[in-house]
């Protein structure tokens, strides 16, 4: 049975399965869930085409989940069920419908079935898609994704060369191309400038999916002739939105306005502040103070805490340049970056210091930790980075670069460790798939799951490299700064009231975190991992977040002369530590 849809049934009353049985003889592929956090889990997860949510969750109002949903998927559909009296409360709009409790199956499939097929998009099936990629377990991940947005027929390639020969032979029916950048012998960019230049094939909607995650390098990318550029780590919705728009494809009806965030004002006066943040420990000082607020240890006098939950570095980051959230937990590289290309932005605060560990790839083999054995053991191998631009990229190169080794991607001159960039989650999953990974720099407690679990083994902590280091950072826009001082002001330092807690109440610290980084328990983050991470004497630091020019003038004079990545950024303007009361 040719399925119609992927739809998302979320209910507090836990009666999902009665509705699920409603669809059991329809082609709908069904996913469920009991919370507004855990749907959000399977929304990064999954091509969603409609949600269907009771109107008040454990967790969350409906209208705020579908407000989260829309910033993953601006063409989902929405049902809200409601009783009658709820009902009267909530508006409908262009793709969200209210239906009133109690009702009939018939009611529920008829409207499911209209909203389907306003918002089904072009079929896939018959476009043939060549995929470039030389890394072989992303390879098979993207073209599983690939598979669930339709595409029947994937011509797959590991590097520029063999896609060229793919093309000569079969060039009639391709129909759109997804390369990586970084690939031996003919590389992406090279393998695009070939496409472009060739009368044959010019026509071809090209996509770039790559960790060249610079602005700069992605206006050269789109400068050559690209459609649509994907960094990873992307997750399925990025890739999906740049194939529907490279192909021209939109939603048939109305199309939605960009969704927009409540208003700045609550009820009682004070500032909503949106803050983007991903699950690491890292951010764990925002998960203590959203604790203290909802328990009644903190009161804000100026600001009420709005927290958005994200798995990937690349929706944090066009969250905030979008302006859907107001400030992020984010790595420090890439606000760099950001300013660099003119977004209005501050660093307000750091986020930590120290916090992440190098792990070794357990799989392959044993061996004895000195200089020569290492270098040995890593030299050919993968090596996973969570974003090109990461302190992690700088303190990996550090360290291989002083095992005598020449890291860098594939493809490039005299490299022989090739980085990849992961998103942090899943490095260890993706360690375990792929043969060929020595290991990875991450946050933790990814690293310590991973030695949980027995795939990795610890090679040291970031802060025998370099003690004290910045990592992650809190970037506020300018906008939001220049309007609300005394939100600000008092958001910042109640930040390091629970930075100061962290370090005296770590064991009660990694309780808090486990509920907030971690609420449905999907990843694996328990308060008895969280506590061995927060209990090591060499591991994150909370205690001392006041941001230090020097450091930051430290990574990016490394990052521009070592890495030759981005420009070197007027730190004196783009750090503020105004809101600090020292």
């Amino acid at each position: 049975m040719k399925q119609n849809g992927r739809l998302l049934i979320v209910d507090i009353e836990q009666n999902t399965n009665s509705l699920k049985d409603i669809f059991s003889c329809h082609p709908y592929e069904i996913c469920l869930a009991f919370t507004g956090e855990s749907a959000l889990d399977k929304m990064y997860q999954s091509n969603i085409d409609l949600l269907i949510t009771n109107a008040d969750l454990q967790d969350m109002d409906a209208n705020d989940l579908i407000r989260y949903c829309q910033n993953i998927n601006p063409d989902i559909q929405c049902i809200i069920i409601a009783d009658k009296k709820r009902a009267a409360q909530l508006n409908e709009s262009d793709g969200i419908k209210v239906l009133q409790k109690p009702f009939l199956s018939e009611s529920l499939l008829a409207l499911v079935n209209q909203m389907t097929i306003q918002s089904r998009q072009y079929e896939y099936s018959d476009i043939p898609v060549l995929l470039v990629e030389d890394t072989q377990f992303m390879l098979l991940t993207e073209t599983k994704m690939l598979q669930q947005i339709g595409f029947n027929h994937i011509i797959t390639a590991t590097d520029g060369d063999e896609a060229i020969e793919k093309l000569q032979t079969i060039h009639q029916d391709i129909g759109l191309i997804i390369s990586d950048w970084n690939m031996p012998n003919l590389n992406g960019f090279e393998f695009l400038m070939w496409v472009r230049s060739n009368e044959s094939f010019k026509h071809i909607p090209f996509i770039m999916a790559t960790s060249q995650a610079e602005k700069e390098v992605v206006d050269q990318a789109i400068n050559a002739g690209v459609n649509e550029f994907v960094v990873k780590p992307f997750g399925f919705e990025e890739l999906k939105k740049a194939i529907d728009h490279s192909l021209g494809n939109i939603a048939t009806g109305t199309p939605k306005k960009n969704n927009q965030k409540l208003p700045g004002k609550t009820k009682s006066g004070k500032t909503r502040i949106y803050v983007g943040h991903i699950p690491i420990t890292d951010h764990i000082i925002l998960g203590v103070l959203k604790h203290f607020i909802d328990t009644g240890k903190y009161t804000p006098k100026y600001f009420e805490l709005e927290t958005r939950r994200m798995l990937l570095w690349n929706p944090i980051q066009k969250s905030l340049e979008n302006g859907d959230i107001d400030a992020a937990f984010i790595l420090a590289p890439i606000v760099m970056d950001m300013y660099n290309y003119g977004l209005p932005i501050k660093i307000v605060l750091l986020a930590h210091k120290n916090g992440s560990i190098c792990i070794k790839n357990k799989a392959i083999e044993n061996i004895q930790y000195n200089r020569d054995t290492l270098s040995q053991f890593f030299k050919t191998k993968l090596f996973y980075l969570p974003h090109l631009l990461s302190v992690h990229h700088m303190l990996s190169h550090m360290y291989l670069s002083d095992l005598g080794l020449n890291p860098g991607y594939m493809g490039q001159e005299g490299v022989n460790v090739f980085y990849e960039v992961i998103p942090p989650i899943m490095m260890p999953d993706f360690q375990t798939k792929e043969k060929n990974v020595g290991g990875f720099m991450v946050a933790e407690p990814i690293g310590a799951k991973a030695i949980e679990t027995n795939v990795g083994e610890d090679l040291f902590l970031t802060s025998e490299l370099w003690n004290d280091h910045p990592c992650c950072v809190l970037a506020m826009r300018n906008e939001f700064v220049d309007k609300h001082p005394d939100a600000t002001n008092e958001f910042v330092n109640m930040l390091i009231q629970a930075g100061q807690y962290v370090a005296d109440e770590p064991e009660q610290s990694a309780s808090i975190a486990a509920d907030f980084l971690d609420p449905c328990q999907s990843l694996g983050f328990n308060s008895t991992l969280l506590q061995k991470v927060m209990m090591d004497p060499k591991g994150i630091r909370t205690d001392d977040l006041i941001p230090v020019i020097d450091d930051f003038d430290q990574i990016q004079q490394y990052m521009y002369d070592k890495l030759s990545i981005g420009s070197l950024v007027d730190l004196e303007d783009l750090i503020d530590t105004q809101f600090i009361d020292m």
